[in-house]
Protein backbone atom coordinates (compact mmCIF):
# COMPACT_ATOMS: atom_id res chain seq x y z
CA UNK A 1 0.00 0.00 0.00
CA UNK A 2 3.04 2.20 0.72
CA UNK A 3 4.81 2.05 -2.43
CA UNK A 4 1.02 2.49 -4.46
CA UNK A 5 0.50 5.45 -2.30
CA UNK A 6 4.31 6.93 -3.12
CA UNK A 7 3.57 5.90 -6.80
CA UNK A 8 0.66 8.36 -6.79
CA UNK A 9 2.19 10.69 -5.21
CA UNK A 10 4.68 11.06 -7.62
CA UNK A 11 2.09 10.95 -10.41
CA UNK A 12 0.28 13.51 -8.86
CA UNK A 13 3.07 16.09 -8.83
CA UNK A 14 4.55 15.11 -12.24
CA UNK A 15 0.86 15.92 -13.41
CA UNK A 16 0.83 19.39 -11.62
CA UNK A 17 4.50 19.71 -12.85
CA UNK A 18 3.26 19.13 -16.49
CA UNK A 19 -0.04 21.70 -16.06
CA UNK A 20 2.47 24.34 -14.15
CA UNK A 21 4.46 24.65 -17.20
CA UNK A 22 1.89 23.93 -20.15
CA UNK A 23 0.43 27.12 -18.47
CA UNK A 24 3.49 29.16 -18.14
CA UNK A 25 4.24 29.22 -21.73
CA UNK A 26 0.79 29.78 -22.50
CA UNK A 27 1.10 33.10 -20.48
CA UNK A 28 4.20 33.41 -21.95
CA UNK A 29 3.14 33.59 -25.70
CA UNK A 30 -0.41 35.69 -24.95
CA UNK A 31 1.76 38.10 -22.96
CA UNK A 32 1.82 41.52 -25.17
CA UNK A 33 5.73 41.90 -26.15
CA UNK A 34 7.25 45.60 -25.40
CA UNK A 35 7.46 46.02 -29.14
CA UNK A 36 3.93 45.58 -29.39
CA UNK A 37 2.88 47.90 -26.83
CA UNK A 38 5.14 50.56 -28.69
CA UNK A 39 3.56 49.72 -32.30
CA UNK A 40 -0.05 50.76 -31.08
CA UNK A 41 -1.08 54.01 -30.43
CA UNK A 42 1.03 55.30 -27.65
CA UNK A 43 -1.23 55.70 -24.31
CA UNK A 44 -2.12 55.29 -20.65
CA UNK A 45 -5.36 54.25 -19.34
CA UNK A 46 -5.72 54.81 -16.00
CA UNK A 47 -7.18 52.32 -13.91
CA UNK A 48 -11.19 53.64 -12.63
CA UNK A 49 -10.82 56.27 -10.35
CA UNK A 50 -14.02 57.81 -8.14
CA UNK A 51 -14.26 61.26 -7.76
CA UNK A 52 -15.81 63.33 -5.74
CA UNK A 53 -18.62 66.17 -6.65
CA UNK A 54 -19.24 69.21 -4.62
CA UNK A 55 -21.83 71.36 -3.50
CA UNK A 56 -21.41 73.86 -0.64
CA UNK A 57 -18.27 72.21 0.33
CA UNK A 58 -20.32 69.16 0.99
CA UNK A 59 -19.74 65.70 -1.54
CA UNK A 60 -22.79 65.24 -2.78
CA UNK A 61 -21.82 62.24 -5.38
CA UNK A 62 -19.01 60.18 -7.01
CA UNK A 63 -18.35 59.76 -10.73
CA UNK A 64 -16.10 56.81 -11.42
CA UNK A 65 -13.91 57.52 -14.67
CA UNK A 66 -12.16 55.95 -16.89
CA UNK A 67 -9.61 57.85 -18.56
CA UNK A 68 -7.09 56.98 -21.19
CA UNK A 69 -4.05 59.78 -22.10
CA UNK A 70 -3.42 59.77 -25.59
CA UNK A 71 0.16 60.47 -25.68
CA UNK A 72 2.59 62.33 -28.60
CA UNK A 73 4.89 60.42 -30.56
CA UNK A 74 7.96 61.54 -28.65
CA UNK A 75 6.34 60.36 -25.74
CA UNK A 76 8.21 57.01 -23.94
CA UNK A 77 5.46 55.04 -23.71
CA UNK A 78 6.48 52.55 -20.89
CA UNK A 79 8.04 54.72 -18.72
CA UNK A 80 4.82 56.92 -18.59
CA UNK A 81 2.76 53.58 -18.52
CA UNK A 82 4.77 52.70 -15.34
CA UNK A 83 3.91 56.24 -13.93
CA UNK A 84 -0.40 55.41 -14.08
CA UNK A 85 -0.63 55.57 -10.11
CA UNK A 86 1.09 58.85 -10.15
CA UNK A 87 -1.17 59.72 -12.46
CA UNK A 88 -4.01 58.55 -10.77
CA UNK A 89 -2.77 60.42 -7.89
CA UNK A 90 -2.69 63.86 -9.99
CA UNK A 91 -5.94 63.23 -10.91
CA UNK A 92 -7.79 62.68 -7.03
CA UNK A 93 -5.42 65.56 -6.03
CA UNK A 94 -7.26 67.56 -8.49
CA UNK A 95 -10.45 66.25 -8.20
CA UNK A 96 -10.43 67.60 -4.12
CA UNK A 97 -9.85 70.89 -5.10
CA UNK A 98 -11.95 71.44 -8.13
CA UNK A 99 -15.71 69.87 -8.53
CA UNK A 100 -15.77 68.53 -12.00
CA UNK A 101 -19.21 68.13 -12.68
CA UNK A 102 -21.27 69.97 -14.83
CA UNK A 103 -23.11 73.02 -12.23
CA UNK A 104 -26.29 71.79 -12.12
CA UNK A 105 -25.63 68.06 -12.41
CA UNK A 106 -24.26 66.30 -10.11
CA UNK A 107 -24.12 62.89 -11.97
CA UNK A 108 -22.81 64.46 -15.04
CA UNK A 109 -18.51 65.41 -15.79
CA UNK A 110 -17.80 68.65 -17.40
CA UNK A 111 -15.75 67.21 -19.85
CA UNK A 112 -14.31 70.16 -21.59
CA UNK A 113 -13.32 71.49 -17.95
CA UNK A 114 -11.84 67.96 -16.94
CA UNK A 115 -9.81 67.97 -19.78
CA UNK A 116 -8.42 71.60 -19.76
CA UNK A 117 -7.67 71.26 -16.36
CA UNK A 118 -5.87 67.81 -15.99
CA UNK A 119 -3.69 67.87 -19.27
CA UNK A 120 -2.19 70.42 -17.26
CA UNK A 121 -1.95 68.49 -14.30
CA UNK A 122 -1.02 64.97 -15.94
CA UNK A 123 1.96 67.07 -17.58
CA UNK A 124 3.64 67.85 -14.20
CA UNK A 125 3.53 63.73 -13.89
CA UNK A 126 4.73 63.03 -17.86
CA UNK A 127 6.56 66.17 -18.09
CA UNK A 128 5.81 68.81 -21.05
CA UNK A 129 4.67 68.08 -24.66
CA UNK A 130 4.04 64.40 -23.86
CA UNK A 131 0.26 64.34 -23.57
CA UNK A 132 -1.73 64.97 -26.81
CA UNK A 133 -5.11 64.32 -25.67
CA UNK A 134 -7.66 62.90 -22.47
CA UNK A 135 -10.65 60.76 -23.82
CA UNK A 136 -12.90 59.64 -21.17
CA UNK A 137 -13.65 55.86 -21.98
CA UNK A 138 -16.68 55.68 -19.38
CA UNK A 139 -18.06 57.87 -16.56
CA UNK A 140 -20.46 56.29 -13.83
CA UNK A 141 -22.30 58.39 -11.44
CA UNK A 142 -23.10 56.73 -7.78
CA UNK A 143 -25.59 59.06 -6.19
CA UNK A 144 -25.34 59.75 -2.76
CA UNK A 145 -28.51 59.05 -0.62
CA UNK A 146 -29.53 61.27 2.14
Amino acid sequence: MSVMSAFHKFTFIALIAAISLSAGESYAAGAPKKEDAEAGDPYVRLSSVAIPVFENQSVVNYIFLTVRLNLTAKADVNKLREKEPYFRNQLMQAAYKTSFALPDKSDTLDEARFKKVMIGEFSQVSGAGMIQSIEILDQNPKRRRR
